[in-house]
């Protein structure tokens, strides 16, 4: 059985040690009554640093998703380390919000908006998982015991009437649009990198790097100098994210070829 307040010392006071500790509890449930648990969402980088700290409990399966395989909000499900847990299992449901109308001139909803009137209903985030936004609709992966509330009583992102309805099966879900991009750079490091992918200034970029508005494989960067390498996923907050798709040779200016996927 899992040493408890040890695990938690390995955490500063504040919000992830309360997440953890609420983790920890879906843990040891599990194993007590041997049938899975789930946690309520986290961005990956929680995720994998929880994971990391449960990697030394014997007995204990640790299985992550968050609605699809690319969320980045996601729910940690426990159990015996005998048991599986499939996707099914997961406590999360999807609602698709959809204008009530389609008037010409109405304003683009975006994701902030969507978020912002599901919170606005007195919801915890730590409810809601990833908001794919479309041109005129959006889908929320959302924890199960939510999902009605909010298709019964949300009617308005931000001043545009709406109808939030419960949705199954990945056909509901759109998928997340890439455009490939063709570059050349100084140097591996992120900050050249993330510079030349997002047309930011060299200065720029570093400024929101140290402001820890970066992240790679969903954890937080701070050092501009950090090396990027092929597959990794990098993010920056406020314009996007990218995936290193291919590292190439050096042309005669001594600059490496990149290819990049970008998400729009």
């Amino acid at each position: 059985m899992m040493d408890r307040q040890a695990l938690l010392k390995s955490i500063p006071d504040g919000e992830e040690r309360l997440l953890f500790a609420k983790a920890l509890d879906q843990a040891i449930f599990a194993m007590k009554r041997r049938q899975p648990a789930f946690s309520d969402f986290m961005d990956r980088a929680k995720c994998a640093r929880f994971q990391e700290r449960m990697r030394g409990i014997r007995d204990l399966n640790v299985v992550l998703f968050g609605g699809t395989e690319d969320c980045e909000r996601q729910m940690m499900g426990f159990s015996l380390a005998e048991e599986e847990i499939s996707e099914a299992e997961f406590p999360i449901k999807i609602i698709k919000i959809r204008r009530k109308s389609k008037k010409f001139g109405q304003a683009d909803l975006s994701h902030r908006d969507y978020l912002g009137s599901i919170l606005g209903l007195g919801i915890d985030r730590s409810k809601v998982g990833d908001i794919l936004v479309t041109e005129d609709a959006a889908v929320c992966f959302v924890a199960e015991e939510i999902a009605p509330y909010i298709t019964a009583v949300l009617e308005q992102v931000s001043r545009t009437a709406v109808i939030a309805e419960e949705t199954e099966g990945a056909d509901a879900v759109p998928v997340r649009q890439t455009e490939t991009k063709r570059m050349t750079v100084a140097s591996l490091r992120l900050d050249a990198v993330a510079g030349e992918a997002f047309n930011l200034a060299r200065g720029k970029a570093q400024t929101l790097i140290g402001a820890e508005k970066a992240q790679v494989n969903w954890n937080v960067v701070t050092n501009t100098s950090h090396q990027l390498k092929e597959g990794d996923l990098v993010s920056l907050r406020g314009f996007g994210r990218f995936r290193i798709k291919e590292i190439g040779g050096k042309n005669k200016k001594d600059r490496t070829a990149l290819v990049i996927e970008k998400y729009i």
